[in-house]
């Protein structure tokens, strides 16, 4: 007779807390709270690691002229270009262009030029000022620029106090002693123009926690956050699952949204703006002459975007029988080069 023996899983028990930067700002960084700097204080004299999450590599994510308001841009996508140090220069994140940073403004020539939104880079220098005794270990795509960086990063993790990092670090690794994880600006894992951006919000929370404390008992997850009262933060707080899946589907049905409805992105592409733009154009028309009961709408269209050269177009189409839309369009717009569909 074959036994077998079960052995229960301890369960790790999830604190949330929820910190308003509007009431608490340190004085080294607006970005940072007292209650970030004393709750890492604390954590260190237990011998546990700190991990900070901020998913925006680079020092600042914008450099803007203080007098003009003039904002910096690749001339090869339609992106501000953001400010990276060591050495200091501009990047883009789209086409990965570097570029000098200017002494002065080249729309006014005045001086008076400011970094703006916060990085990883920036909060890693921050940090290694004030707590300048221990080891402080960033973790983005900056810095596994190649095979050897990451194999150094895996023993650099493993030895390190406080760790910061982007959404690299929410898969592939599985770290003991972590006394707390802070999520540093919450409300940008929301700042996407998607139907599903808590989701993703929701699920990329839990897989950071999941990744970093499968085998102690008990995590603080701290939020900060200028905008403590925004429901959907107020949602990711309560931890509850069932509540977050109900309330979701709720409001998805309400707004006749994906799996209540069917949603259609059309995506073209040509290093030809006038010919993006006509494309968008021709979509409209067509639409509009369509003989058809269903009621449709246009959620994003009509404008264009430049990425590496390339103008791109983005229209995505809500519609209750995605079927009869395919049906009408297969003809005229899904035999066009450079064109991608995609379905959610």
């Amino acid at each position: 007779m074959l036994l077998i023996k079960y052995i229960p899983l301890t369960p790790y028990r999830q604190m949330f807390f929820t910190v308003n930067l509007q009431q608490d700002r340190s004085p080294i960084s607006n970005y940072l709270s007292n209650t970030l700097l004393d709750e890492i204080e604390n954590t260190l004299k237990k011998w546990e690691k700190i991990l900070l999450y901020l998913n925006k590599r680079g020092a600042y994510s914008s450099l803007i002229c203080e007098d003009c308001q003039h904002l910096y841009e690749c001339p090869n996508c339609d992106v501000s270009l953001s400010v990276h140090s060591s050495p200091d220069h501009l990047m883009c994140h789209l086409c990965n262009h570097k570029y000098n940073i200017p002494l002065s403004c080249r729309k006014c020539w005045w001086t008076r030029l400011k970094a703006i939104w916060i990085g990883t880079q920036q909060i890693e220098k921050i940090l290694k000022e004030y707590f300048n005794k221990q080891k402080i270990y960033r973790f983005d795509s900056d810095a596994m620029k190649n095979i050897s960086s990451k194999r150094l990063a895996l023993s650099e993790l493993e030895s390190a106090d406080i760790v910061i990092g982007t959404k690299m670090i929410t898969t592939g690794f599985d770290f003991e002693k972590i006394g707390c994880i802070w999520i540093l600006l919450i409300e940008w894992e929301l700042a996407y123009s998607s139907y599903d951006a808590e989701e993703k919000a929701y699920a990329n929370l839990k897989q950071l926690i999941g990744r970093w404390n499968r085998k102690s008992q008990e995590t603080n997850i701290i939020l900060q956050t200028f905008i403590p009262k925004n429901p959907t933060i107020k949602r990711l707080t309560e931890d509850n699952f069932k509540n977050f899946f109900t309330e979701t589907l709720k409001e998805r049905k309400d707004f006749h949204y994906p799996p209540y409805e069917d949603m259609v992105t059309l995506e073209y592409r040509t290093k030809d703006a006038a010919k993006t733009l006509n494309f968008t154009q021709k979509i409209e028309k067509l639409l509009k002459s369509f003989d058809i009961n269903e009621e449709y709408q246009i959620l994003r269209g009509t404008s264009t975007f430049k990425k590496n050269n390339s103008y791109h177009a983005t229209i995505i189409i809500k519609w209750k029988n995605l079927r009869e839309f395919l049906k009408n369009i297969e003809d005229c717009i899904l035999k066009e080069s450079g064109l991608s569909v995609i379905f959610s």
